[in-house]
């Protein structure tokens, strides 16, 4: 590209200078020859009418030096001629023998007398033309040298000019190519005042945009691969959900129908209707239990987090720490809380309560006797951190990285529950963005929550 745009530029130039010097040869070789001789006849006719002027003051005898003079000097003929228009013989000058001078349109007659006789002369010069054609026969003996000389400047001038115009037309194409592999990281550096500068400068705004909206449409293009992939991760816990929904309601909905079946055959133990009715409907509570909670997860699976409201953390978080006061007191465990005042974050206040109590629940119900569960809440850098630990307890590590998975259960004894606290809680959380960890520590397990501030507001 460069050498196309570089040569293609000098040659016409070259071509250009050329042409502009082989008409200016052309008007020197028509137009130099002409106006040289017309200042030289002009100067010849000055210089006439001087030689005339003195020889009107100078004796016969001794004009001869001033005709030798004027001849030397302008390179001019002359002839005399009497009166009777006859060539007259005057020292240098000799006789015509055919009587009378030639005449052409280049001849300056003068007549005149000298100072020392009434005889009237007439003076004849006749310019030599040779000069026009000596001029002609000069500027054609300097063709060759004029030529060369008009090559090597036209080359070399164009070659300069080429590339001074060509250079940043060409760094703008090569910036231009680097644009279009994603390459912003070339800038022009050309600063002019011209079209050339407007042009370099546009370039340098439109590479800076481009890489704007670039780094925004990659930013795009992540958050929605992110979106995604955590919707595939949605979609892939859903199944598993239903698919543990189905496992959970099989086992309990037989129990129920054979247990009514045989009631309502008479058939062997099933006779005492009470006793199978009482279990029948203690199954089917706790169905009905089942159920809510998993309407809780539909709900929150549509519930988004952009739909929220502030919530008084505070106050929530007390009165759910003196409501798992009596049940921490019938399994001997010790529950306290140290909450702050006035912190408000962002969400629903229901589902916080939801997540929350199940969180203190899970704490109290998995300590042993004569243990120890501590709720704080106070305001952190990451917002509002919420810290509950029960010691001393201990939970293996095969079972820390899926206790917040649906139907999860690290101890399979029924009165721990459907495995449905944990996941609920983790989809609250998660809806709202709140950060939350499950660990082991030197005294017991830690949870721990962070909450984004909503704004401090005063106390209810």
């Amino acid at each position: 590209m460069r050498k196309k745009l570089t040569q293609k530029t000098c040659l016409m130039l070259t071509a250009l200078s050329l042409a502009v010097c082989l008409l200016a040869y052309g008007c020197i070789w028509f137009f130099l020859p002409n106006a040289g001789q017309g200042r030289a006849r002009r100067e010849l006719e000055r210089r006439t009418q001087q030689l005339v002027s003195r020889l009107r003051l100078t004796q016969k005898a001794q004009s001869e030096e001033l005709f030798t003079a004027f001849i030397r000097e302008t390179g001019a003929q002359l002839s005399l001629q009497n009166n009777k228009g006859q060539a007259v013989s005057l020292f240098t000058f000799e006789k015509k023998e055919d009587g009378v001078a030639q005449e052409d349109g280049r001849q300056i007659r003068q007549p005149f007398q000298f100072a020392d006789t009434n005889e009237e002369y007439l003076l004849c010069v006749h310019d030599l033309p040779a000069r026009a054609q000596q001029m002609r026969r000069a500027v054609k003996n300097s063709l060759p040298f004029v030529a060369g000389t008009a090559v090597l400047l036209s080359f070399g001038s164009a070659w300069i000019f080429s590339c001074y115009t060509t250079r940043p037309i060409l760094r703008i194409n090569h910036i231009a190519g680097k644009m279009a592999e994603l390459d912003f990281s070339w800038y022009c550096p050309d600063v002019r005042d011209d079209e050339i500068g407007m042009l370099s400068k546009s370039i340098n705004e439109l590479s800076d945009k481009l890489h704007e909206a670039l780094q925004r449409l990659q930013q795009h293009n992540t958050r929605l691969e992110d979106e995604i992939q955590m919707e595939k991760e949605r979609e892939r816990r859903r199944m598993l959900f239903f698919s543990g929904i189905s496992h959970e309601l099989k086992t309990p909905v037989a129990i129920v129908i054979g247990q009514l079946e045989g009631m309502q055959a008479g058939i062997g133990v099933y006779k005492d209707r009470d006793k199978y009715l009482a279990r029948s409907a203690k199954i089917l509570q706790s169905l009905h239990i089942f159920i809510k909670e998993i309407l809780l997860v539909s709900q929150i699976d549509f519930a988004g987090g952009d739909r929220g409201e502030p919530v008084f953390i505070s106050r929530l978080v007390r009165e759910l720490v003196a409501e798992y006061e009596g049940y921490a007191e019938f399994l001997s465990v010790n529950l306290c809380g140290e909450v702050a005042d006035g912190l408000y974050v962002y969400g629903d206040e229901m589902l916080f309560q939801k997540a929350v109590g199940n969180i203190i629940g899970n704490a109290v119900g998995h300590s042993p006797p004569q243990a120890a569960v501590k709720v704080e809440l106070a305001a952190c850098k990451k917002g509002v951190r919420l810290a509950v630990t029960n010691a001393p307890a201990h939970i293996d590590k095969e079972h820390l990285p899926h206790l917040f998975e649906a139907f999860y259960r690290a101890d399979d004894r029924a009165e721990h529950g459907s495995g449905m606290g944990l996941y609920i809680t983790r989809l609250i959380l998660e809806t709202y963005h709140v950060s939350h960890t499950i660990e082991n520590t030197a005294d017991g397990v830690l949870f721990t929550a962070f909450f984004r501030v909503c704004g401090n507001e005063s106390s209810q």
